[in-house]
């Protein structure tokens, strides 16, 4: 959830936080079969995710919260995990099995061949805290619906995108919030993500969720 906070709302588990920024020392190293690939100067084993780059960030919530911005650890877990982005537990509902989602015009694409399925970069929210959300969050005052759905998996991630310069320098292209599939090798060793893009299946309307 994005905007302007206003007073009353909690700072979601997802937001990103002033004081959670982390270097991000970047450049391209030859693959043991060949090629090249964006990576850390100091790789870990944690970098890469999926095929893909992952951006380094703190996960300690201090500072003001960036309200326009996801904490890039903390929503790349609520999507694997399926946890709310608003409190951080887990979202889908035990008494249904099914996961609650709000999805927006922003953030979630249709997918025309696959029914009621789509691409979102927003992660669930708990029934919990789905009223709280609507009433709250100026971006779902301009586009939201509430869904149920029955799975999700990771599909794809935005990105940054680089390219390699001298000596192994890592070049950013000036592209950013790419959307990135996690089956295109190609572009996945230039991207550094920022986000995790799930699929969601069989969304199901659910108004009566919303308060």
């Amino acid at each position: 959830m994005t905007g302007n906070a206003p007073p009353q709302l909690r700072i979601p588990y997802v937001i990103a936080h002033a004081d959670e920024g982390a270097p991000q020392p970047l450049r391209f190293a030859r693959r043991p079969l060949g090629g090249l690939r964006l990576t850390y100067r100091n790789p870990r084993r944690s970098d890469v995710i999926h095929g893909v780059l992952r951006a380094r960030v703190m996960n300690h919530r201090r500072g003001a919260p960036q309200w326009r911005k996801l904490n890039t650890l903390r929503q790349w877990l609520c999507m694997e995990r399926t946890l709310c982005q608003v409190c951080g537990l887990e979202a889908t509902d035990p008494a249904t099995g099914r996961i609650p989602w709000i999805t927006t015009a922003t953030a979630f694409r249709d997918i025309p061949d696959v029914p009621n399925s789509g691409y979102t970069s927003a992660p669930a929210t708990c029934r919990a805290c789905i009223p709280e959300s609507l009433s709250m969050c100026p971006q779902l005052h301009v586009s939201s619906a509430v869904y149920t759905v029955a799975r999700s998996e990771p599909a794809a991630v935005l990105a940054d995108m680089f390219t390699p310069g001298a000596g192994g320098l890592a070049v950013h292209t000036g592209e950013h919030n790419v959307l990135v599939g996690l089956n295109e090798p190609a572009l996945l060793r230039r991207a550094l993500a920022t986000q995790l893009i799930v699929q969601i299946h069989d969304l199901q309307p659910a108004p009566h969720l919303a308060g």
